[in-house]
């Protein structure tokens, strides 16, 4: 009975080890993919054509370098603005016919210069914008709004679904840690009732409460021990046959994984740690109540 009971216990550990550690990977992989779509976001505004001059633009160049959150910048003339368009065009045959209306375009160029600007973080992206808003020399649309291409909306949805990720699986993460002491505290309570005769029987004979309670915590250390074993090895097949299965899709829809050996320190030692207070809280608030005997 006694040894059904232990091998039952190591068999839910084990499970709810294997699904807490299957949570944390699904969010360390969203965080990372999602983290890298953030890298993309960029803001471009364009200058004033009345800041033609080189000290006009170098004056702009050097306040922007000045600002905050700014990881890099670029500065685009706009010959170079033209140059792109026209390559973004030129794929087109059905528009080759319009070469004149090129050619004429092409000479008076009245695109303007800008800077695009790749920013550290979301974060402080308002802050950023606001900067550029008010800065000198900044080119105004019809509207008098500044002519700035944003993409903070993009930029917060994302920061929004990466947050929103995180938080459901990690409430995911905590509901499956207390259900797992829910049901290793319950199985520990059925073998320490198996042994209740025992334990009173000690207790009449005058032995100390530690002496009586020691053989539940080690087992329950043990029970610990071999489930957190076992939940990491499983965890390490798990994990490298989801992301085998998932890169031999065509494009492997252009996710990135972690690897685990990156994680698989702290992983097993959160098996350890998580399996071995199981045992010893569930063995020993189980054990408790055959103590007042």
């Amino acid at each position: 009975m006694n040894s059904i009971m232990s091998i039952t216990s190591i068999f839910i550990l084990t499970s709810c080890l294997i699904l807490t550690g299957c949570c944390a990977l699904i969010i360390l992989n969203a965080d990372l993919n999602l983290g890298r779509l953030e890298n993309f976001n960029k803001i471009v505004f364009f200058i004033d054509k009345e800041y033609e001059s080189e000290e006009q633009l170098k004056k702009i160049q050097d306040e922007v370098s000045g600002l905050a959150n700014v990881k890099s910048w670029r500065f685009i003339s706009k010959d170079e603005a033209l140059e792109n368009f026209l390559k973004q065009i030129g794929s087109y045959d059905e528009l080759l016919e319009y070469e004149d209306i090129f050619n004429e375009v092409l000479k008076r160029n009245q695109l303007g210069h800008s800077i695009e600007i790749e920013y550290e973080t979301i974060d402080d992206l308002g802050t950023l914008d606001y900067q550029i808003r008010v800065m000198e020399g900044v080119a105004k649309k019809k509207n008098g709004e500044p002519n700035i291409k944003n993409e903070a909306e993009t930029a917060e949805l994302i920061k929004n679904i990466k947050n929103i990720i995180t938080l459901v699986m990690i409430g995911f993460l905590i509901i499956m840690f207390v259900v797992a002491v829910f049901i290793i505290l319950n199985a520990v309570r059925l073998s320490v009732h198996a042994r209740k005769q025992e334990i009173i029987i000690m207790r009449y004979i005058g032995a100390t409460n530690f002496f009586i309670v020691f053989p539940f915590l080690l087992e329950g250390i043990i029970i610990g021990v071999v489930s957190a074993l076992l939940a990491y090895v499983s965890q390490s097949y798990i994990y490298a046959g989801a992301v085998s299965a998932v890169r031999g899709m065509e494009g492997g829809f252009g996710i990135i994984f972690a690897d685990f050996s990156e994680v698989n320190i702290p992983m097993f030692a959160a098996f350890m740690v998580i399996g071995v207070l199981c045992g010893i809280f569930g063995s020993g608030l189980s054990s408790r109540r055959y103590l007042q005997a």
